[in-house]
């Protein structure tokens, strides 16, 4: 070869070589998908992700899937063509869970999710006029015509090519409708045998369906009656849906139906209202139950009124134990208010407990706020209070901090619960504030000899420690008392008894705290008479002859500390022997007996010889018997049976067969009479001259021979006597 043409040849070579670099052919294997090619790993062999030829192979439904290659396979739910995870589609091809949404919405798979010709409502996946919606599979008026499978909201790329999508939806561009990543497997058609469809035009020609072909997606058997499986909207040559439409096919795991002839899945509320996270349970209901554990209702006849799809929904039916919509429980009390609780301490208010109780029972666990006046006094747990389920009531626990409110002594507590507000205050103490006596009660007190009465104790506020309190009785004669008693940290009161003595008398019983004491009036009364008595009888006179014989009197006695009116009271007599009393004498208006007082009623010859007058006068109506019989008094009702209730008082003396107990037997003498003792170590000396003279006549065992002695000498007292004792 010349050396010119040698010349000539280098830079033909170096322009021929940089044509073939700038050439529009692609260069399959080299690593980078060019124009024409669909897919280039950097090699040339197939078996692998991209096949030899760099076109994507056909995915059939039952192949295999290769999560993060940008194509739908298998039993992936989607596929971005990444495995980075939170993206709103997982590294396993399962939606983000806050992702997916629920398809049974007026929009979705909606009440109609599987009839013959369509797969949802009329506005929705699949009517005869229509593969979807506005945002699903298709345009406003079909996923399928002739000239275009997509429109800008759905399946297209919005660019105006006549093909059904791109390569993120349901084409690539190309002048049909499927391709690897659509609901068609073909680069020519629509469908194919593992497609939405068979035929060879494209993704649908003709109104009633999305194809032209017997197997096409638009057919009876496809959107129409089945509405998809996990990865399409359809399981197999007859399904035109992809994961992501609830246009053609009304469900899937995220659509609206997990089976073929179902629209309603775990995730779905269409026509199937129910599962774990929406409205029931069920795979094939929706509109009759309507609820589980996270939802407002449990029950199988619901979701028509209660399609719960979250735990703060209450619907018509309440819920369970994390559904927000529990019945409200209305308050019944906050209380006992005026308690204490002690600076720098926590726990329940003292002495006794402050408790928040409901009306009824708490169906669930019921949370009631409670608001403080002060920061002095807080509620522990976050101002929050829970009433157990099945409870009624739970107890405060607080917190009590003088110094986070300086000069606040007590809190107002306001319990809340929905529209009912109940208040209770608290008072806060010192941690060692002192605690000074405040009184003593009862007051006043009568007590039968040998009784007992309980007194008690009680304390301004609560001590911090133990506390004794002294007792004493004056006189010591009139009973005893312990020494002391003592009142327990963090209460006010406590409680110890008087025993009173056998014999009749008056004194205090006296508390003492420090240099402060209190003091309660008691009386003895002797040996428990606590009514008006019979206290002293003359059956007869002290002279001789008939007016000295009728010389007779009956004298009452009060032992108790207050006034009794006798107006209208009765007398009567009973012989010995008689089988019932006279109708007797009735007092006059006006009668009445003082605290411990007398009351002298005598016969018309009653002639004291410097003795009491009578206070009221039985002219003839009683003659007593000197050797024998019965006397009684008794209330206005009293008849003359022997045994009337309506009697209060009675003595049988001499030969007397009905006294109270036994009579008393031996008669006194002339100028003598029977008297009712002080108390049970009475004798006649002592109630005459003695220690018992001035102690009143209490004594009453309703035992007439134990209760009375005879007097050599009689003693009649009336209203204007001294007070015994």
């Amino acid at each position: 070869m010349p050396w010119s043409f040698r010349q000539l040849l280098a830079p033909l070579s170096a322009l021929l070589l940089l044509m073939s670099a700038c050439s529009d052919d692609p260069e399959c294997g080299n690593g980078v998908v060019e124009s024409g090619e669909q897919c280039d790993d950097g090699n040339t062999a197939d078996g692998d992700s991209c096949p030899a030829n760099c076109q994507s192979a056909p995915v059939t439904d039952g192949g295999s899937a290769v999560c993060g290659n940008g194509h739908v396979e298998g039993t992936e739910r989607c596929d971005d063509g990444n495995r980075t995870p939170g993206d709103g589609c997982e590294n396993d091809c399962t939606f983000t869970p806050e992702t997916e949404r629920d398809s049974g919405v007026t929009t979705d798979a909606g009440s109609d999710a599987g009839v013959g010709t369509d797969a949802g409502t009329t506005t929705d996946a699949g009517s005869e006029t229509d593969a979807g919606s506005v945002t699903d599979a298709g345009s406003e008026t079909d996923a399928g015509s002739s000239t275009d499978a997509g429109s800008v909201t759905d399946a297209g790329t919005g660019t105006g090519e006549t093909d059904a999508g791109s390569v993120t939806d349901a084409g690539t561009g190309e002048p049909d409708a499927g391709s690897t990543t659509d609901a068609g497997s073909g680069n020519t058609d629509a469908g194919s045998s593992t497609d939405a469809g068979s035929g060879t035009t494209d993704g649908g020609s003709g109104e009633p369906d999305a194809g032209p072909g017997d197997t096409d997606a638009g057919s009876s058997t496809d959107a129409g009656t089945d509405a998809g499986t996990d990865v399409d909207a359809g399981p197999g040559d007859t399904d035109a849906g992809s994961n992501t439409d609830a246009g053609t096919d009304a469900g899937s795991d995220i659509d609206a139906g997990p089976g073929d002839t179902d629209a309603g899945s775990s995730t779905d509320a269409g026509t199937d209202a129910g599962s774990d996270i929406d409205a029931g349970p069920g795979d094939t209901d929706g509109g009759t139950d309507a609820g589980t554990d996270t939802d407002a209702g449990t029950g199988t006849t619901d979701a028509g009124t209660d399609a719960g799809t979250g735990t703060t929904d209450a619907g018509t039916d309440a819920g369970t134990s994390i559904d927000a919509g529990t019945t409200q429980v209305a308050l019944a009390d906050f209380g006992p208010t005026g308690n204490f609780a002690r600076s720098g301490f926590s726990g329940p208010t003292f002495p006794d407990a402050l408790r928040v109780t409901l009306k009824e029972a708490a169906p669930t666990d019921v949370w009631v706020e409670i608001a403080s006046s002060s920061r002095a006094v807080t509620v522990e747990g976050g101002n929050l209070v829970r009433v157990p389920a099945g409870a009624t009531s739970a107890v405060v626990i607080v917190s009590a901090d003088l110094a986070a409110d300086p000069g606040v002594t007590k809190a107002v507590l306001t319990v809340t619960n929905g529209t009912d507000s109940l208040q209770a205050t608290v008072r806060v103490l010192a941690v060692n504030q002192p605690a000074s006596l405040s009184l003593l009660t009862p007051e006043a007190a009568v007590v039968a000899g040998g009784a007992k009465h309980t007194f008690t104790v009680s304390l301004d506020v609560p001590p911090a420690v133990d506390t004794d309190v002294l007792l004493s009785v004056q006189p010591a004669t009139l009973g005893s008392v312990p020494t002391r008693v003592t009142v327990a940290a963090n209460t006010l009161s406590a409680k110890f008894d008087f025993t009173a003595a056998d014999s009749a008398g008056q004194g205090q019983v006296v508390a003492t705290l420090g240099s402060q004491s209190a003091a309660s009036t008691v009386q003895v009364t002797g040996s428990g008479a606590n009514h008006v008595v019979i206290s002293e009888l003359a059956a007869r006179g002290p002279g001789t002859g008939t007016a000295a014989d009728n010389d007779e009197f009956v004298e009452l006695y009060n032992p108790t500390a207050s006034t009794v009116d006798i107006s209208g009271w009765k007398i009567q007599y009973r012989s010995a022997s008689g089988a019932a009393y006279n109708t007797g004498f009735a007092l006059p208006a006006g009668s009445s007996i003082a605290p411990r007082g007398y009351f002298l009623v005598g016969s018309g010859s009653y002639a004291p010889a410097g003795g009491a007058a009578k206070d009221a006068n039985w002219g003839t109506t009683l003659t007593l018997g000197a050797g024998g019989g019965h006397i009684r008094i008794g209330t206005s009702t009293l008849g003359t049976t022997v045994d009337d209730p309506a009697t209060v008082d009675k003595l049988g003396y001499g030969t007397a067969i009905g006294a109270e107990g036994s009579a008393i037997t031996t008669t006194p003498a002339t100028t003598g009479s029977y008297e009712r003792k002080a108390n049970a170590n009475s004798t006649a000396a002592s109630m005459e001259t003695g220690s018992d003279a001035l102690k009143g006549n209490g004594q009453d065992t309703d035992n007439n021979a134990a209760d009375f002695v005879l007097r050599t000498t009689r003693q009649p007292q009336n209203k204007a006597s001294a007070k015994e004792p």
